[in-house]
């Protein structure tokens, strides 16, 4: 029976894999040029329409990313698995001018089990960053020559956790996560003229193959309450980590039209394979929550990441401190009422607020966003369907900035299983 139903998750876990080599370089953010890009929310569909808030939050059924203590939550006879796919629409725009992209690319996939009673773990694959963006600038320089400077790039890190929590007493857990880093980032510039086919164009390019371990620790502390009620308390902290890169360069001039034809001249510089290093900061978070079983939960977490540390290949800038703060409820109007589903369902709503880690022309861009949420059990089993959607906005269009304006909708389903309970016979 374990086998069989091993066998349906591994099938359902192959039929997202294509979206997940399609994680990397999903974004269309000018900000992402800076660094390793723009990171992702890291988080279930659940915690998705709570605006994020999870640090002190535990489930029998939803596996927390956010802090590896919760996993202790995992009944001692149960299969937990999360899957989640996630959809972008965004417009930008400046003073002048606007424009809007779309995208879609995988939450995460995940799946936990105990160990023992006290002892439980995870395994889990989640997009970290990614990068994906086109910017174009033109010149008139001198006798009235049009340079057009485009600005490409794409990629991004994608992480694989191994999550181990263990019991320390009835109330208060602890727990790790080990998370191997591991992707590409591209940069290319080009500058060309278009009015010309006889000034030579140029072209950089520049990729780094990234990859590292990295550590977040995180406890959990619940204290009951009246009521089978509860109060939790959390903190989680992740060191400073240093990834190991391989860096290719290419540098050329070269005669060409716009439309694509190309005559290479000279190659100006070329290297292949040159180590580096990327300093990923230190950060640590704070978590509260009050939770009444099977009826309320309300969560809210505040995060700090120092990024002012940040160095990627010896270089640092325009980086500064991200903090985040979030707030999240879920409401289920019954957990045993069989004549309405409406009344089964899980509601959800949250607030995020972002100061993103960029500061520019002194600008530091901050992210605000609201979401709502909808869990829906399904009928005969103990797994739940999960929607969120999300509202919100980055940057500002003072001083010559980008504003990004965006609506993220998100699915996923959780999927718990009794594995390890033997058979009664009468």
């Amino acid at each position: 029976m374990i086998i069989k139903k091993l066998k349906r998750f591994v099938f359902f876990a192959t039929l997202l894999m294509p979206f997940l080599a399609l994680a990397q370089g999903q974004t269309t953010s000018p900000y992402s040029f800076f660094g390793i890009g723009d990171t992702y929310e890291q988080g279930n569909i659940r915690n998705f329409g709570m605006g994020g808030a999870s640090m002190a939050v535990r489930s029998n059924i939803y596996i927390n990313f956010s802090n590896p203590a919760s996993l202790i939550g995992i009944d001692s006879m149960s299969f937990v698995a999360n899957a989640g796919i996630q959809s972008t629409t965004a417009s930008y725009r400046t003073n002048e001018q606007t424009s809007k992209f779309g995208s879609t690319t995988v939450n995460h996939l995940a799946f936990a089990l105990p160990i023992t009673r006290w002892w439980k773990s995870s395994f889990s694959i989640l997009p970290y960053s990614t990068i994906g963006y086109e910017v174009q600038e033109d010149q008139v320089l001198d006798f009235n020559v049009l340079s057009r400077s485009i600005y490409t790039g794409e990629g991004g890190l994608d992480q694989v956790n191994w999550g181990n929590a263990i019991q320390l007493t009835k109330n208060i857990s602890v727990g790790v996560n080990t998370s191997y880093y591991y992707g590409r980032v591209e940069h290319q510039s080009t500058v060309i003229f278009p009015d010309s086919a006889y000034l030579k164009n140029t072209r950089l390019q520049e990729r780094d193959l990234l990859h590292g371990f990295r550590f977040n620790l995180g406890t959990q502390i619940f204290i009951p309450l009246a009521e089978k009620s509860t109060l939790g308390i959390a903190a989680t902290f992740s060191p400073q980590t240093v990834l190991n890169a391989a860096t290719d360069y290419l540098a050329i001039t070269y005669t060409g039209d716009y439309n694509g034809y190309e005559s290479e001249v000279d190659t100006i510089a070329n290297w292949a394979g040159t180590s580096g290093n990327v300093t990923l900061p230190y950060g640590y978070g704070f978590g509260l929550s009050f939770e009444k079983k099977n009826k309320l939960l309300v969560a809210a977490d505040l995060m700090f990441d120092n990024w002012k540390s940040f160095n990627y290949l010896g270089q640092s800038g325009n980086f500064d401190d991200k903090i985040k703060a979030s707030l999240g409820v879920e409401f289920i109007p019954t957990s045993n009422n069989l004549s309405s589903y409406l009344k089964l369902m899980q509601y959800r709503f949250g607030l995020r607020y972002n100061r993103m880690g960029l500061q520019f022309n002194n600008n530091t861009i901050e992210e605000y966003a609201i979401s709502i949420g909808f869990g829906l059990p399904l009928r005969k089993s103990t797994s739940v369907l999960n929607l969120g959607m999300e509202i919100g906005q980055n940057g500002t269009v003072e001083n010559s900035l980008i504003q990004e304006r965006f609506f993220k909708i998100a699915l996923g389903i959780s999927i718990r299983e009794n594995w390890f309970r033997k058979g009664k016979y009468f």
